[in-house]
């Protein structure tokens, strides 16, 4: 039987850079939306999060995706 995904939720992760540690590597922080609808396209998500990300007072370093799944055999 084939294995059939179920997307549940979408949320959008966006990572800024917070500044620097001890090291001198980048430390960052993320910030969450939850509740996206999980039909939309990686591009206009991708948009979103840049938009979203210039709206911050850190700098934007990654803009990430993620979808919570279940799978189910399918008949």
């Amino acid at each position: 039987m084939a294995a059939k995904k179920d997307t549940q939720s979408t949320k959008l992760v966006l990572k800024v850079v917070t500044g620097m540690n001890a090291d001198g590597k980048a430390t960052t922080a993320s910030r969450t939306f939850g509740s996206v609808n999980p039909a939309i396209s990686d591009d206009d998500l991708l948009s979103i999060g840049t938009k979203l990300g210039g709206l911050q007072s850190h700098e934007l370093a990654t803009v990430n995706r993620i979808d919570t799944s279940s799978l189910v055999e399918e008949a």
